[in-house]
């Protein structure tokens, strides 16, 4: 998932959060840390959807958004992804 201009995590960055206070403003080498981070919750080998990486960092849905917008993370689609193998049981079911 993501682009050229992202690379892996290792695993300790994405356990490691950088510490960011409620409301504070994000610049400079602290705005990079919290990018990485977040890009690295986001992204493989255990994603999580921008609104647990909310809940985690206590950001909003739109600055984790424009976080890995401006990270050129391609976003997944939106909502449930049906598991493969469920559609030949759909028939059954009316």
């Amino acid at each position: 998932m993501p682009t050229a201009a992202y690379s892996s995590p290792s695993p300790a960055a994405r356990e490691q959060a950088p510490v960011v206070k409620p409301g504070q403003r994000l610049t400079g080498d602290l705005a990079k840390a919290f990018s990485a981070y977040v890009v690295s919750l986001y992204v493989e080998p255990e994603p999580m959807a921008i609104r647990a990486i909310c809940e985690k960092t206590g950001r909003s849905y739109g600055n984790i958004h424009r976080i890995l917008s401006d990270a050129k993370v391609t976003m997944r689609n939106r909502g449930y992804q049906r598991p493969s193998g469920l559609e030949e049981h759909r028939d059954d079911v009316e």
